[in-house]
């Protein structure tokens, strides 16, 4: 039985009309969770009452009548406390409606009145009824009306706390399904097709099962990382310098500063990009460094001396310092582009740099106390440097070298002055702690570490928010240690540098940047580093060799490249691994050509069975297994965590290694994608910052452990096996 064009025109209208009143529900849902707007209820019943009118082709005039009505009485009940049938709030409404035009006129958007604003609104919604109405019925396309609501939604969810996950789906459905319902009112209209309902039902049903599976696909379908900063910090950024000007914001948000003397309290993140750098490996970018600390932060003396040196010069002339013998280094070039404005050269963290190359002839101070590099004009005022070339040694330190230095040398009396400097009153506490963290230990390095992984430990978090300052009468690092034990890297890396220096081993505190994320630049990859990526660390001077980072706060790695001489540097690989596989890979290869397919196999058994059929049921069953197999793929992140723990559960120390490598595969199944030169410590603050947890730092730190040593022991798997198995449940949630 065929459909006529006039009956499929109407059905088509109605399902339009019910998919236009839930887009428009969509524009709703906003109002009701950002605003002090309620019974959302009235507004989407005037919705459908709009729409019911347009339908029936009620006569304009008429139409205007009733809708009139409708909000008449809707304002009534929402703003006055008088019956109905008293017509004094209808006076009083007509003497609001006539002040409104009024504050309109004279620009006071502020003194608009709450009934007025709810009469704009109905006449908004009247607005918008219509437009459905006429892209339906007349224009018979729907497209832009839905791309809008996807634009607004998505602006809301960006700029808003609104989340739009949920709305984003539903309004993807219904837009869809639209969009696939008019092109086949078009078709039956333009074409003058006339389609049996046959057809009509196998097109929905086609329709319906194509956004199903485009659903599906998309829900389990790995995810991108977000491939543009998050617009928000980069516009509030400029909103908190114009607040700052006016001297009225407390506010601090994340990002140099060379005002260190009153550290402590949250910070607020902000992507804005401070430079690009084509460094050959990502390491950390030094800006300077401060040795006095006074209990609440950390200043540094005026330095008068300074070595000066021009555009270009090559900077072994100037006798500022010798690579150590002891230290291996490799020459790198790396051209840096600035974006923020400041007069201080980016130097490498621990490199030892040859030459500094500008477009401009401008020239250069640098500060031996403080490591910090300053462009200058010809006139001796600070130049903020776009872009310049550095070229420079990157070391890598030998432990056994390390652990040789005990004590000072004679020639380290005025070095060990200023960089073992404590302040009077310092609590005792800090001292019995460094005293009972490096007791065991007979050598400055291992002493460091010793320190250094002490702040690995579960009791401290890394953390941005809710960070208190100090009490006037209280030291920054002892309320860190023994306290609150909570904090980002000025925590860690001042708390590190004082326990060294109660140790007698002389640090600095060092501030900068660390290497930032790949990224692409003018057609070359760089590396992008933003405010958000200011870091501090720690410097540990020793003897015959110089300063050397260490990097205290969780979740981060110095990259700083260490060997040991005394160790033999083998490949830690299985031999027997690869040609267990590649035999194995062999046996099932003969072995699929050596078996007869099933199909043969069945065919030859069952000569006697009617061929079509078996044909039938064996691509029925075929298709049956690929849907199933499909579907369990696209859910394999909802199941495979289960089989997994199941798998482990009652594993050994040994296994602890792969169980870890089998998390990190789960953990970007769920959309937690590693960046390339992202560290494990980095990525693991990242992945507990997203869980509220901080077992992914535990599971880390023991896995770092364990690599280190080369060997694991049964008990530890235990130890980390709770925290595991919480996360690969997390990640199927």
């Amino acid at each position: 039985m065929n459909v006529t064009t006039e009956k499929l025109e109407r059905f088509m209208h109605v399902l339009m009309y019910v998919f236009g009143l839930l887009l428009i529900t969509e524009w709703l849902r906003p109002v009701d969770r950002l605003t002090d707007t309620g019974n959302i209820i009235i507004f989407i019943l005037f919705l459908l009452y709009s729409l019911l009118l347009h339908y029936f082709r009620i006569h304009w005039s008429i139409r205007f009548i009733l809708i009139s009505a409708y909000i008449m009485i809707s304002l009534q009940f929402l703003h006055s406390k008088e019956a109905l049938y008293q017509l004094s709030w209808l006076k009083g409404f007509l003497a609001d409606f006539k002040g409104n035009l009024g504050f309109i006129y004279d620009g006071n958007w502020e003194l608009i009145t709450n009934p007025f604003r709810t009469f704009l609104f109905f006449v908004l919604l009247w607005l918008v009824t219509y437009l459905i109405h006429y892209w339906v019925m007349v224009r018979q396309s729907i497209f832009f009306f839905f791309m809008l609501t996807v634009i607004f939604i998505s602006v809301l969810d960006t700029f808003t706390p609104y989340a739009g996950d949920s709305a984003m789906i539903r309004i993807i459905i219904i837009g869809f399904l639209m969009l696939g319902l008019l092109s086949l009112l078009r078709l039956t209209i333009q074409e003058r097709i006339k389609f049996p309902m046959a057809s009509i039902n196998k097109w929905i049903l086609m329709l319906t099962g194509m956004i199903l599976v485009s659903v599906l696909v998309g829900f389990a379908a790995p995810k991108l990382s977000p491939q543009w900063p998050d617009p928000v910090p980069y516009i509030t950024s400029y909103s908190d310098k114009a607040v700052k000007e006016d001297g009225d914001s407390k506010r601090k948000s994340v990002g140099y500063d060379e005002d260190d003397s009153d550290l402590g309290g949250s910070i607020e993140p902000d992507s804005s990009i401070v430079f690009y750098n084509n460094a050959p490996a990502g390491h950390y970018w030094k800006v300077e460094n401060k040795n006095v600390y006074t209990g609440k932060g950390w200043v540094s003396k005026p330095e008068t001396e300074f070595h000066t040196f021009s555009n270009g010069q090559d900077m072994a002339t100037l006798d500022i310092y010798d690579v150590p013998e002891l230290v291996r280094t490799e020459e790198m070039t790396a051209k840096v582009s600035m974006t923020e404005s400041y007069s201080h050269i980016l130097h490498p963290q621990s490199g030892y740099v040859k030459k500094i190359e500008g477009k401009n002839g401008q020239d250069f101070k640098y500060y031996q106390e403080m490591d910090k590099f300053i462009s200058e004009q010809g006139n001796g005022e600070r130049l903020s440097m776009k872009e310049y070339e550095l070229v420079y040694d990157m070391p890598s330190f030998d432990i056994a070298e390390l652990r040789k230095v005990t004590e000072p040398d004679d020639s380290m009396d005025l070095l060990m002055e200023k960089n073992t400097q404590l302040p009077e009153g310092l609590p005792n506490r800090i001292f019995e702690l460094a005293s009972r963290l490096t007791r065991n230990e007979t050598n400055w390095y291992d002493k460091a570490k010793a320190i250094e992984d002490y702040f690995d430990g579960a009791e401290f978090i890394y953390s941005k928010d809710d960070i208190p300052y100090p009490e006037s009468n209280q030291d920054y690092v002892d309320q860190f240690l023994f306290e609150t034990q909570i904090g980002y890297c000025d925590n860690f890396s001042t708390a590190m540098v004082v326990l060294l220096r109660a140790a007698n081993i002389p640090a600095r505190w060092v501030k900068g940047y660390t290497e930032g994320e790949k990224s692409i630049l003018d057609g070359e990859s760089v590396y992008k580093v933003t405010n958000n990526n200011a870091h501090s660390w720690v410097e540990v001077y020793f003897s015959g060799i110089g300063w050397i980072p260490f990097e205290p706060t969780k979740g981060f790695n110095g990259e700083v490249e260490f060997y040991d001489s005394e160790l033999k540097q083998e490949a830690i690989k299985n031999p027997e691994e690869t040609p267990t596989n590649e035999e194995q890979t062999k046996k099932e290869t003969r072995e699929r050509q050596d078996t007869p397919d099933r199909e043969t196999q069945s065919s030859e058994k069952t000569g006697f069975v009617n061929m079509k059929g078996f044909l039938k049921w064996t691509a029925i069953t075929l298709s049956g297994a690929l849907i199933f197999a499909s579907i369990g793929y696209f859910l394999r992140r909802k199941w495979i965590p289960h089989l997994q723990i199941l798998r482990y559960r009652k594993k050994t120390g040994a296994h602890f290694l792969t169980a870890y490598l089998i998390l990190l595969k789960q953990l970007k199944r769920a959309g937690l994608v590693r960046p390339d030169g992202q560290t494990l410590r980095e990525y693991a603050a990242y992945v507990d910052a997203v869980y509220a947890t901080d077992e992914m730092s535990e599971l880390t730190a023991g896995y770092e452990l364990m690599i280190y040593r080369g060997d694991a022991e049964d008990g530890e798997w235990k130890h980390f096996q709770k925290g595991w198995e919480s996360l690969m449940r997390k990640t199927s949630s």
